[in-house]
């Protein structure tokens, strides 16, 4: 028996460092699982948007075909992942080759959709209600600028649940300056939407030199409406805001974060904000009212934290808590959960992240783990 011994252990003789080493390599961490492809094909690369419901986040889609039932949507699990196969929504076929900047606003217990249809030489903005079961009746809003395919931000939808109704707004043609301009300036053009109706509201923006994308922005909360129009002043961007409150009555414009590119507005703190990439830093201004100034805070490094329920992203005086299912939170985080051009929300107990990687409508998620959100 003696002479089997050191086949069942090391030897006597060796140390307990040659021990150690006889060990198995300790495991490597885990590679974050690829993402899931939702769809291999779009109509465009940004034909793709995620909205928030009760039940979560839905994710909706052009396909590259424009046959009817070119819309999809699909109910996304906590993992990103469809819940049940994508269903068709039951649009007609598309007259104009290409869906751009395709957008989407829960009301109640239905989906406002606006989105920009493009052809060689024109484009229009195109909006609907869809609810289960019902009837599908596409709204020809107007005419509409043609723009880059990957350009998001020229059309943008807002919910105003209080009033049953949406608004979307849109950069338009040319049209005339209101006070003399060595260049053309554009339109944009405000719709409230309701099932079957676009009412015209507002008085019709005339603007130079807008920014090539996220050229609009819009944003309604605790009784306040806020939209913006990006322009260039030289070589530099700025995002005038215009604020208005219905109770009581007043209303504000202010220029903000100039010289830097707009990419969205965040409701955090019980107020808007405007997110804004600065020369590669990004920036967050809160949206004022009355005579309230501005002070920017730095947004280049927030700090995210979680437990299973909830998320926070905090940097200086921004703070944005995540609890109920939330979508339009890819300006607030880096890069290395969003890349360029991609959506995120929060479905209630995980983050969300839809992209386009060679023309294929992707999906991955985050979870939390020891007060981090790490992928899945």
């Amino acid at each position: 028996m003696s002479l089997f011994r050191p086949l069942l252990g090391c030897w006597l003789a060796l140390s307990i460092a040659a021990c150690e080493r006889a060990k198995p390599p300790e495991p490597s961490a885990p590679v974050p699982a690829a993402p899931r492809v939702i769809s291999p094909s779009l109509s465009s690369s940004s034909a793709f948007e995620l909205v928030a419901s009760s039940q979560g986040l839905r994710l909706l889609w052009a396909l590259e075909s424009s046959a009817a039932g070119w819309l999809q949507l699909a109910e996304l699990g906590q993992d990103g992942a469809p819940r049940a196969a994508p269903r068709s929504l039951p649009v007609p076929a598309r007259t104009l080759r290409k869906v751009t900047d395709l957008a989407a606003a829960q009301v109640g217990e239905e989906l406002a959709l606006a989105w920009l249809e493009q052809g060689n030489s024109e484009a229009r903005a195109i909006a609907t209600f869809t609810a289960e079961g019902a009837s599908v009746q596409l709204m020809d809003l107007g005419a509409a600028a043609l723009v880059a395919e990957s350009a998001r931000g020229n059309l943008a939808l807002v919910a105003e649940p209080e009033q049953g109704r949406a608004v979307a707004m849109w950069r338009g043609l040319t049209a005339p300056c209101i006070s003399p301009q060595p260049a053309p300036c554009t339109a944009f053009t405000f719709r409230r939407l309701r099932p079957g109706s676009a009412e015209a509201t507002g008085l019709p923006l005339s603007v130079p030199v807008p920014c090539a994308s996220h050229s609009v922005q819009l944003s309604a909360s605790n009784g306040r409406f806020q939209y913006g129009v990006c322009t260039r002043e030289g070589a530099e961007p700025v995002t005038t805001m215009f604020s208005i409150q219905y109770e009581p009555e007043y209303a504000r414009a202010e220029p903000l974060l100039k010289g830097c590119l707009p990419l969205g507005t965040v409701e955090a703190g019980e107020r808007p904000w405007l997110i804004a990439d600065c020369h590669g830093k990004r920036r967050a201004a809160p949206i004022p009212g009355l005579d309230e100034q501005v002070v920017a805070e730095p947004l280049d490094a927030p700090q995210i934290t979680c437990t299973p329920e909830r998320a926070e992203v905090r940097q200086g005086r921004f703070v944005l808590q995540l609890r109920e299912p939330r979508a339009r939170l890819e300006s607030v985080l880096p890069a290395s959960f969003v890349p360029s051009g991609g959506r995120a929300g929060w479905t209630g107990r995980s983050l969300v992240v839809a992209s386009v990687t060679s023309g294929r409508l992707e999906a991955r998620a985050f979870a939390c783990l020891d007060g981090k959100l790490q992928p899945l």
